[in-house]
């Protein structure tokens, strides 16, 4: 019974998808963007936003959007609401719903956002948002 155990783990073996080739980073007006991942269909951001900063949708990108608060109490003003947010929280957005996202407290807030990148969309409107930056 011990041998089946070692031979299952011994087959199992940890696969590192990229090292560091996606890791692109813009940091403005308090907010640093981060891709963490990134594919044809899809993407991963980290953003931490210092007090009193902001960023609306166009700065992220223009596809439907998974947010999932890490720390702090971001604001999330969709259409005519707003959404006070806790860690642990997350807000699901569609495609070309408008959106901005604020940090009115004194200390940091961090989220990590979902997007799914849809080609027909990229194509027709191109990207506006961090899918297309390229720097340090």
């Amino acid at each position: 019974m011990e041998s089946q155990g070692k031979k299952v783990s011994a087959e199992r073996t940890l696969k590192i998808l990229r090292r560091e080739e996606s890791l692109r980073s813009r940091q403005y007006r308090g907010v640093c963007v981060r891709v963490l991942y990134e594919r044809d269909s899809w993407e991963i951001l980290r953003t931490d936003m210092e007090a009193g900063s902001a960023l609306d949708d166009r700065e992220i990108g223009i596809f439907p959007a998974i947010h999932f608060v890490i720390e702090g109490s971001p604001v999330f003003q969709v259409a005519h609401q707003t959404h006070d947010l806790m860690p642990g929280d997350s807000i699901a957005l569609e495609e070309r719903e408008q959106y901005k996202i604020s940090n009115p407290t004194s200390s940091r807030s961090s989220f990590l956002s979902f997007l799914v990148k849809n080609s027909a969309t990229q194509k027709k409107e191109g990207n506006h948002g961090l899918t297309g930056f390229r720097g340090g």
